[in-house]
């Protein structure tokens, strides 16, 4: 299938699930009590594996497989790239040389097994193989059942929400990434010489930058010491990717684009009119760290922090995060989850949705290797928290929250045939990454009830 015809087939795909979604399909407050009880699991990473999803062979999957399977929609972000090397034609990738994470075709159909039925490919790898790969990859999830938001044959449609039909109404997903590649946005037709270009596939993006304030004392030396490699940046000074900018005290701040910003708003409102349940999902890993990672050689740190941004295992959101999930929540999101950072972080509810500011990982497959090379020079190391996560099952009746469950996970860090897979942590263990989340969720004046193996959030 070329690129034109794959184009065409997703736009037409897209809008016919539109436009089989023509209003809200839950109750709202008035008939809340007469509403059915929708339920959503949501997972994070999707990183491998490398081997087969079996839930038959792997009991212990099978545990974490089943909140999704009883879910009436399971949410993942799939971060694999999704169709067999040896029939693709396509390349891999300058920037990343063909990411790692990758799996076989059908991999999709396993997704839909263990009940993944809505996924996010907005994030950094969906185009580690080019076009060519997202293409394969969307067509290989279509093909199974899967829904995927956050990346498609055109800016149009990746940035507008996907839906999936139930027998009990319709859930949406807007999804974004603030973490990728330069390469990976998705982009429109272009008209030259009279002629008009495909659109570009790729991801929605939400550009950011971080802005570094400085004293007026200390502005002045470093652009001195800048000299002509300073540019004005309307009342900042960039300095290769730093911006910096005068203030009373030292800092920093995140700063998003305006027009990526109002275009994600918009898409929530959108999706609002036409389902009862919206999930606004984005992947990101900014944080409210500020240490960064070492330099690649001859490697851009622009693109460096394409895959890694500073303080990788910080747990606190960037100040960007909180701003923009409260503004998801304002304009219809029931829902908000972030990935990107493989570790977990705290819970708010915000007007009575849940905000989920780490999910961490569902599957992290790396062979039992804890020192990465990466295809882009990088090296990570990976510590053991990264193998410590938790699936929150949220149950809604109409708009009300009726219940947020919390069960931890155990992903198995050990090379063999369960490398990468999850369990569900029990005693102590599950005690401990409960613990975790009490901790990070109280600083957003988030109560967790300990349970056995399980967290409950309170609500009001």
């Amino acid at each position: 299938m070329t690129l034109s015809r794959a184009w065409v087939r997703w736009t037409v795909g897209w809008l016919g699930a539109a436009a089989l979604v023509t209003g809200p399909a839950f109750a709202g407050k008035s008939e809340a009590s007469s509403a059915p009880v929708v339920t959503v699991a949501f997972g994070g990473d999707m990183i491998g594996p490398v081997h087969p999803m079996n839930r038959a062979g792997d009991p212990a999957f099978a545990g974490v497989a089943e909140l999704f399977r009883k879910a009436d929609v399971g949410f993942v972000n799939q971060e694999n790239a999704v169709f067999d090397l040896n029939r693709f034609s396509g390349y891999p990738a300058a920037e990343n040389g063909g990411g790692y994470p990758l799996r076989y075709a059908g991999h999709a159909a396993e997704l839909k097994d263990m009940g993944a039925t809505l996924v996010s490919l907005a994030n950094n790898h969906p185009t580690d193989w080019g076009s060519e790969g997202l293409a394969a990859t969307l067509r290989n999830l279509a093909a199974a059942g899967v829904v995927a938001g956050g990346a498609a044959m055109s800016d149009a449609a990746a940035r507008g929400p996907v839906f999936q039909l139930t027998p009990k109404g319709a859930v949406a997903l807007v999804a974004t990434a603030s973490t990728f590649p330069p390469t990976a946005v998705a982009g429109p037709a272009i008209e030259r010489h009279a002629m008009m270009s495909q659109p570009r596939p790729g991801i929605s993006p939400l550009h950011v930058r971080k802005v570094r304030v400085v004293p007026p004392p200390l502005y002045k030396v470093v652009l001195e010491a800048a000299g002509p490699t300073a540019l004005r940046d309307g009342p900042d000074m960039r300095v290769g990717d730093q911006v910096f900018r005068q203030g009373d005290s030292l800092g920093s701040l995140w700063e998003m684009k305006p027009s990526d910003r109002d275009a994600l708003l918009d898409a929530v409102a959108e999706a609002r009119k036409r389902a009862g349940l919206v999930l606004f999902s984005i992947h990101a890993h900014e944080t409210a760290g500020e240490d960064e990672e070492p330099a690649v050689p001859y490697h851009p740190v622009f693109l460096q922090h394409a895959n890694e941004a500073a303080s990788p295992n910080d747990p606190r959101p960037a100040s960007f995060q909180v701003e923009l999930f409260h503004a998801a929540i304002d304009h219809g999101a029931s829902a908000v989850a972030r990935h990107g950072p493989h570790i977990i972080s705290g819970i708010e509810i915000y007007k009575g949705k849940p905000i989920f500011y780490g999910l961490g990982s569902l599957f992290l497959d790396f062979g039992g290797a804890r020192v990465l090379d990466t295809p882009s020079g990088e090296t990570i190391h990976v510590p053991d928290i990264w193998y410590e996560s938790f699936v929150p099952v949220v149950e809604y009746q109409g708009e009300r929250v009726r219940s947020i469950r919390l069960y931890p996970v155990l992903i198995e860090d050990k090379a063999g045939p369960r490398s990468g897979s999850p369990s569900l942590a029990r005693g102590e263990r599950a005690r401990t990454i409960l613990g975790r989340l009490q901790a990070l969720s109280a600083p957003f004046g988030t109560k967790i009830r300990i349970n056995g193996d399980i967290g409950i959030v309170e609500l009001e």
